[in-house]
């Protein structure tokens, strides 16, 4: 029974103090103080009840070594997937983009994303027991994890798609094919407002405020561009989009949230402490 709670324990510091660690240098210092004062004893308490005797001065030192060391190490891992985004964003974006997005499909996105989880969740035993836990079973498949999550990103480099001013829809595939619809080829647009459940973004799994702007081809055929950060800069990006197709007198359409999506719309609102007026405009939420 204490093992067990002790194991929960250990979890319940380990994933706070990733929290704190992504938090720390976007919401200010006062998730040092948690990761310190919080999070690090959460985290010990379940270590005392898992080993089931009393910490020396030499487990405190390694303990706490553990623990910053995976709660450093998570977060650092999807900064450098955040970067590899960017790096893709300034390579790729020119004069008159309105709207770039890093990969072509969700599907690429969800592939990019599990192999990271995998890759991450097969380096915690190592951090957390030492480097000679699993054996050389283990250390082969983390090395195979990290030359498949490399060769992954290194061959979708040239996937993404974007939106141009003037020239439309672009979209680039990771095998190289390359499509641009014009603005004359989209027959309709709706920009939809949703919850997207239980994601895996960066630090947490709670629902959270999305939209998507669907493009309609007269063709048939639909492209869709996701946001999932209501942000004063993603609402701007959005706004030129929609005047664009308002320019090229493209009807458009503008989904009316439901109350469990206005529930969050409001809360994400408030929390980030944004004006609401503006983005009430851009959803027509009156």
């Amino acid at each position: 029974m204490k093992k067990g709670l002790g194991i929960f324990l250990i979890a319940c510091g380990i994933i706070l103090g990733i929290t704190c660690t992504g938090l720390l240098f976007t919401e200010g210092i006062v998730y040092l103080f948690i990761f310190t004062l919080i999070a690090l004893p959460v985290f010990m308490a379940g270590q005392w009840l898992r080993i089931g005797h009393a910490l020396t001065k030499q487990s405190l030192l390694n303990f706490t070594v553990v623990f910053v060391q995976v709660a450093l190490l998570i977060p650092s891992i999807f900064l450098v997937f955040e970067e590899y985004a960017k790096l893709k964003n300034e390579t790729f974006a020119r004069e008159g983009y309105l709207w770039f997005q890093p990969t072509s499909s969700s599907t690429v996105g969800l592939i990019g994303t599990l192999l990271l989880i995998v890759l991450v969740l097969s380096i915690i035993p190592k951090v957390l027991f030492g480097l000679t836990h699993g054996g050389k079973q283990l250390t082969g498949f983390i090395l195979g994890m990290f030359v498949l999550t490399a060769t992954f990103l290194y061959i979708t480099w040239n996937d993404y798609q974007a939106i141009h001013e003037t020239e439309g829809i672009i979209v680039s595939t990771w095998w190289g094919k390359q499509q641009t619809v014009d603005w004359s080829s989209v027959e309709s647009v709706e920009i939809t407002p949703y919850v997207l459940k239980r994601v895996a973004n960066k630090y947490s799994r709670e629902p959270i405020f999305a939209w998507m702007f669907e493009f309609k081809q007269t063709n048939g055929n639909r492209i869709s561009f996701k946001r999932t950060d209501l942000s004063t800069y993603n609402l701007q990006q959005s706004q030129r989009v929609k005047e664009q197709i308002q320019k090229e007198n493209i009807p458009l359409t503008v989904g009316q949230m439901d109350e469990a999506t206005k529930k969050w719309y409001e809360l994400e609102l408030d929390m980030d402490k944004l004006n609401p007026e503006p983005f009430n405009e851009f959803f027509n939420n009156q």
